[in-house]
């Protein structure tokens, strides 16, 4: 039963991404990707400035969460690791939700430091009951006293959103009521134990919460054109709301439910600048964080390994720990080279080469996204084939960037992969052929999945120009051939890898089979 729950989880969010996928491009349709692209220029340097420094207040804000959650369950911590914990936690919950990987990295990092399972998860349930206080807290305030503008094809009567403030606004208050009664005792419901804070810490988690929220909104809300037609007051149920639906349905970072909401709550502003102000406001709030956050990870995760073992059990711990770095980082700009063809093409002319070669290079740069992709499971193995084939495909993806009219960071991004695999040949020494059972079936699915979202991506950015009759369009040679058949090629190649890499394991097993059947007669 709970294996058969899990499952009908995780479809539900399927759905829910599907629906929301499906719901924005319903909205976009209108417009075209020329204009998207205007709209994205358009953002000024001083809002990006000012983004990003909303986006680092707001998670020395969020450090609040940690702190109070540990106050309440009577823990000290060193402040550098309550940064640390409550940072990275915050990013990886914020990309992949609080389920699928805040809570683990928590988890780890606080088990690391000597707290006990019980202690973990009753600050990780403080922390939800933090967020949630805040939310309803702040949603109550705004639903009561700031006139809500919605959309009249949502069909909703402004008349019943103060009641849902009162209400909301009600429980917040009860919940503070509830901790000065309790004076931080614990009480007993339905046999089970709860242990609320105190009515300090409470009001506490809902100011960090609610400031939270509030410095989020400003975040994106001063990437949005600053024309009058829009304040702050008006845009901040939309966020929060946003928030609230991305909190509940757990889709991995909100992907299209955080721009489905916004961009149909949003009126007052063009569709197209509101999703293209979400795209800056994903790099910025999501994408750059996660990055800075991944390496802390990485260097807290190494200095644990070094710490608990000797000289050359730490050399070996090191070592691993690098390739597993190659991995996941070809694996990255495996991801990078398959994203570069879902963009539409553009052919810059050079004297050298004629415009048959662009083309190829650039179906190219699918191919080589799609190897490394495949074979980048194979590092951390350290196998010797898949690091040569590795190599080979990022020389010829340098000679493919060049031809295609690249730009200096692509060849920035494929050279710091590069060199580190050529600096560290020696460390793979293990000679087999890459077959399929050598690969676990997370990997192919992740592969797989990437691709196919690669073409849907492309899929949805070629219908935003226009075109009355796309496939039409296509198969008569006016519509964006060379872009959708680079999309075609690199599923048809990881396919075809995968089918390879089936007729080598079957190969192998027979030619084992008949070694042992030899040696068997033999003796």
């Amino acid at each position: 039963m709970k294996n058969l729950l899990n499952i009908l989880g995780k479809l539900a969010v399927i759905f829910i991404f599907s629906l929301a996928v499906y719901l924005l491009y319903h909205k976009l349709k209108a417009y075209s990707f020329n204009e998207i692209k205007i709209a994205v220029n358009a953002i000024s340097p001083k809002a990006l400035i000012f983004s990003f420094c909303l986006m680092v207040m707001n998670f020395i804000v969020l450090m609040g969460y940690d702190w109070l959650a540990l106050k309440a369950i009577k823990k000290k911590l060193r402040l550098v690791r309550v940064a640390l914990v409550s940072f990275v936690g915050a990013v990886i919950s914020l990309n992949f939700g609080a389920l699928l990987g805040g809570s683990t990295v928590r988890y780890r990092l606080y088990s690391a430091w000597g707290f006990s399972p019980i202690e973990i998860i009753r600050l990780v349930l403080m922390l939800a009951v933090t967020f949630w206080v805040g939310a309803m807290g702040l949603a109550g305030f705004l639903f009561i006293f700031v006139p809500l503008e919605l959309p009249e094809e949502l069909g909703i009567n402004l008349v019943s959103v103060k009641p849902l403030g009162f209400f909301l606004f009600g429980l917040c208050i009860f919940y503070h009521i509830i901790c000065w009664k309790l004076k931080g005792r614990s009480f007993h419901v339905f046999k089970k134990e709860f242990a609320l804070p105190t009515l300090p810490i409470a009001i506490a988690q809902t100011v960090v919460s609610g400031l939270d929220l509030i410095v989020a909104a400003a975040c994106l809300f001063v990437l949005l054109p600053t024309d009058g037609t829009l304040n702050f007051f008006e845009f901040l149920p939309n966020y929060l709301l946003a928030q609230v639906a991305v909190v509940l349905t757990h889709v991995p970072g909100g992907v299209g439910v955080l721009e489905v909401i916004i961009v149909n709550l949003t009126h007052q502003v063009s569709v197209s600048v509101v999703f293209a102000s979400i795209l800056i406001f994903r790099v910025i709030y999501y994408i750059i964080p996660l990055l800075f956050a991944s390496v802390l990870l990485g260097v807290n995760e190494v200095c644990l390994q070094v710490s608990k073992k000797s000289p050359d059990e730490s050399r070996l711990a090191l070592n691993d720990w690098l390739l597993t770095v190659f991995k996941y980082v070809t694996f990255v700009v495996g991801v990078f080279l398959c994203l570069s063809v879902v963009f539409p093409f553009k052919h810059t002319t050079t004297v050298y080469c004629s415009y048959q070669l662009v083309v190829l290079a650039y179906w190219l740069r699918g191919v080589i996204g799609v190897v490394l992709i495949v074979f980048a499971y194979g590092l951390d193995r350290k196998q010797k084939n898949h690091w040569f084939v590795i190599v080979v495909s990022l020389f010829v993806g340098l000679i493919c960037i060049n031809l295609s009219g690249g730009s200096v960071y692509e060849y920035v991004f494929i050279l710091a992969l590069l060199l580190p695999l050529l600096m560290s040949h020696k460390k793979f020494t293990r000679e087999r052929i890459p077959v399929a059972s050598h690969y676990p079936l997370a990997w192919f699915i992740s592969s797989i999945t990437v691709l196919c979202a690669m073409l849907l991506l492309g899929y949805f950015l070629i219908s935003l120009h226009g075109y009355k009759s796309l496939w039409l369009d296509i198969l008569g040679g006016k519509g964006p051939f060379i872009q959708y058949a680079a999309l075609m090629i690199q599923l048809l190649t990881g396919i075809a890898i995968f089918v390879l890499l089936n007729v080598f394991d079957k190969i192998t097993k027979r030619n084992r089979g008949k070694n042992e059947r030899h040696k068997y007669k033999n003796s």
